[in-house]
C-alpha cells in the first residue's frame, strides 16, 4: 500500500447549496481545543500517483539505479576474485614442478593402447620434425618420430610377446621395460643414481609380495630415468654418451661396483660381468650382469642396463631375484632383461 495521499477532488458547489448548511459553532469540550474555522483545503505537492504514472518520478528511479550499480559492482568484484584465485592457486598447482625430495616415478606400469602404438607402429619417415598427418602408422599429429639411425636395431629375439599375458611393462614417453604381471608389490629398491653425474634418478618398481629375510621381494623389476633430453637427439651425441657410461663403469673397481648397481643385498660371493654395450630394439644400453649371496645364504642373480634414449634421456633399468625363483620361472629373467626398447615416436620434442 502506498504512503502518499493525493488531495481529494474539490466538491462541486452547486448554486444554492452553500447557504443550506451553515456552520454551527459548538462549545469547547474540556481539554479540547476550540474548533478552527473552516479553511479552504489546498492540494499538497505530493508526486502524482497512477493513473498519472507517465509524469517523471525521479526519486524511485534514482534509488533503483543506485541499487543496480551496487549489484553490478558486487558481481564484478566476485568475478575478479574468482579470476585471481584461478591464476594464483589453480594454474600454479598444475604447472609447479615436483619437489626433488619426493620425485614422482618417471615410468608407469601400463599396457595402454597408445603406448603399444608408440612402440610397435610402422616406422615414420626419418625426420626430427613433427608429423603433420598421423597417417596410417598410428603416430598422432605433432608427435616426433624416432631420430634417424635407430630403426634398424632389432635387439635380442627372446623377448616377451606383445600379447603374452604373463608380462606387463613400465612405459615412458620414450621407452619401455617389462616385468611379470603377477608382481603386484609397488616398492623401490636401492638408491638409483645417474652413473655420469651421481644424481638420484626417479624410480618405479614391481615385485613379488613374498619377501626374503632382508624385506625385499624375492624377485623384482625396476625402471628409472632423469633429466629428460639431457644429451639432445643427435645420434652421434647419444652414442657418445652411452660409450662414456660404459667407460666409467669399467673404471669402477670390482669391490665398489655393487654400490652402483640395483638388486638384492649381496653379503658375499659377488661376481659381475664386464660392462658392455649391447643392442636392443631401436636402442643400445650398457649391460652388467651379476650374482651374489645374501645374508640368508640365498643365491641372487640379476642384470642392470644403463642407457641414453634416442631422445637424449638417461635411463637405468634391471631385474633381480633369488635363484630359486628363476628356477621356478624359466626364461623370465632372460626375457625381462632383453625387453628394453625405444618407442617409435614421442609426443613432445
Amino acid at each position: 500500500m502506498s504512503n502518499n495521499y493525493s488531495a481529494p477532488p474539490p466538491r462541486d458547489n452547486r448554486a444554492g447549496e452553500t447557504g443550506e448548511y451553515p456552520e454551527v459553532p459548538r462549545p469547547p469540550q474540556p481539554h479540547q481545543a476550540p474548533p478552527y474555522p473552516p479553511q479552504q483545503f489546498q492540494p499538497q505537492p505530493y508526486p502524482p500517483q497512477p493513473p498519472y504514472a507517465g509524469q517523471p518520478q525521479p526519486y524511485p528511479e534514482q534509488r533503483n539505479n543506485k541499487n543496480l550499480v551496487i549489484v553490478l559492482a558486487a558481481v564484478g568484484a566476485a568475478v575478479i576474485v574468482a579470476l585471481v584465485a584461478v591464476f594464483v592457486w589453480v594454474i600454479p598447482a598444475f604447472s609447479k614442478p615436483q619437489a626433488q625430495d619426493n620425485p614422482l616415478p618417471a615410468a608407469t606400469s601400463s599396457d595402454a593402447a597408445s603406448s603399444e602404438a608408440a612402440e610397435e607402429s610402422a616406422a615414420p619417415a626419418e625426420s626430427a620434425a613433427p608429423s603433420a598427418d598421423p597417417g596410417t602408422d598410428g603416430m598422432p599429429a605433432g608427435a616426433f618420430p624416432l631420430p634417424a639411425g635407430w630403426e634398424d636395431l632389432q635387439g635380442p629375439a627372446n623377448i616377451p610377446a606383445a600379447e603374452d599375458p604373463l608380462y606387463n611393462r613400465f612405459v615412458t614417453g620414450e621407452s619401455s621395460f617389462s616385468y611379470l604381471s603377477a608382481w603386484s608389490s609397488d616398492d623401490t629398491f636401492g638408491i638409483t643414481k645417474d652413473p655420469s653425474t651421481g644424481a638420484p634418478m626417479q624410480q618405479i618398481a614391481k615385485g613379488t609380495e613374498e619377501r626374503d629375510g632382508d624385506g625385499i621381494s624375492t624377485a623384482f623389476s625396476f625402471f628409472a630415468e632423469a633429466e629428460e633430453g639431457k644429451y639432445g637427439k643427435e645420434p652421434e651425441k647419444v652414442q657418445a654418451a652411452i660409450k662414456d657410461i660404459e667407460a666409467k663403469l669399467k673404471a669402477i673397481p670390482a669391490a665398489e661396483l655393487p654400490q652402483h648397481l640395483v638388486g638384492h643385498k649381496c653379503a658375499s660371493n659377488f661376481e659381475a660381468s664386464t660392462p658392455e654395450i649391447r643392442e636392443f630394439r631401436r636402442a643400445a644400453a650398457v649391460v652388467v650382469g651379476f650374482t651374489c649371496t645374501n645374508a640368508g645364504g640365498d643365491a641372487i642373480r640379476a642384470v642392470n642396463l644403463f642407457t641414453v634414449t634416442p631422445w637424449g634421456t638417461p635411463q637405468m633399468m634391471g631385474v633381480s631375484g633369488h635363484e630359486s625363483y628363476w628356477a621356478a620361472n624359466p626364461e623370465a629373467l632372460e626375457k625381462i632383461g632383453n625387453s628394453y626398447r625405444a618407442n617409435r615416436w614421442k609426443l613432445d620434442g
